[in-house]
């Protein structure tokens, strides 16, 4: 009878989806290791992530590089049952050497990607390629492709969650220029000086700890020049000076990422919002 009872069990587990691991296996390249990782369910859609584990002394880029670099480019458009896939990118770190100012990251990078099937009751199998550089003393190319099968009641998500929703709390809120705060961007103004057309950007920024790093491009993701700090931070507030190639401004305005007191917020700045020098 025991016997018995195992077989249609034994039936059922062999009939059943292949949905066998919360992560598709790593995929080494030069300097660097690339996997999908499921993450579950998460505010009605599937969460995913993108990770790259760098080698010590290896870097990434960030969407925007800056000066220099290869700005990450993932295509999922091989899915099967995906209406669409949406990358978020925590905030960078900041690298100065030779080549300039550019924006980057170390060690393991964990970009969430939000996940909408087409239809929510049936599973889904991401396919991404995935075209970023990895740079040591020099720049590396790299192009990898994976696969991870996602099933439909997003049960197979495993350890790597944790990290996946630690990383989409790194990804900058969405705030408006002028909202209140302690960690804001409060006004944007084109200056014309004898040292080149510039933006001035105002922050609210708490004191203590790190000076408050910003981060610019224009509102299509394209390069714009490294923000400098104007002058010490106090009382709460900073000011930044972007330098301009000329006097005219982008028609896609500007995106600006302000990192200040642990805190990250993404700011989008049309360009009706930015005023002339009074």
């Amino acid at each position: 009878m025991f016997r018995s009872l195992l077989l249609p069990l034994a039936f059922s587990l062999l009939s059943a989806p292949a949905f066998a691991e919360p992560a598709s296996p790593w995929i080494a390249d030069t300097g660097a290791r690339f996997r999908l990782v499921d993450g579950g369910l998460k505010d009605g859609a599937r969460l995913v992530a993108v990770q790259i584990a760098l080698e010590p002394g290896w870097k990434t880029y960030w969407r925007q590089p800056g000066a220099s670099g290869v700005p990450p480019r993932f295509d999922f458009s091989g899915s099967e049952n995906v209406e669409s896939a949406s990358v978020s990118y925590p905030a960078p770190e900041r690298s100065a050497d030779e080549d300039g100012v550019t924006n980057v990251y170390h060690g393991v990078v964990t970009l969430p990607v939000r996940v909408r099937p087409v239809d929510p009751a049936a599973p889904v199998t991401l396919r991404v390629v995935a075209d970023y550089g990895v740079c040591e003393r020099i720049c590396v190319p790299a192009r990898t492709e994976a696969e991870l099968q996602l099933a439909p009641d997003g049960g197979r998500a495993g350890p790597a969650r944790d990290e996946v929703l630690a990383a989409l709390a790194r990804v900058p809120d969405i705030k408006p220029l002028g909202a209140p705060g302690p960690v804001a961007i409060g006004s944007v103004v084109q200056t014309g000086a004898a040292g080149g057309s510039a933006l001035r950007v105002e922050v609210s920024a708490p004191e203590g700890g790190k000076p408050p790093e910003l981060f610019a491009e224009t509102g299509d993701s394209e390069y714009v020049a490294a923000p400098e700090l104007a002058g010490k931070p106090a009382a709460g507030r900073a000011a930044f000076r972007i330098a301009l190639d000329g006097p005219a401004l982008p028609a896609a305005g500007f995106r600006l990422t302000l990192v200040a007191g642990g805190e990250a917020i993404e700011t989008r700045v049309p360009l009706d919002a930015i005023r002339p020098k009074s």
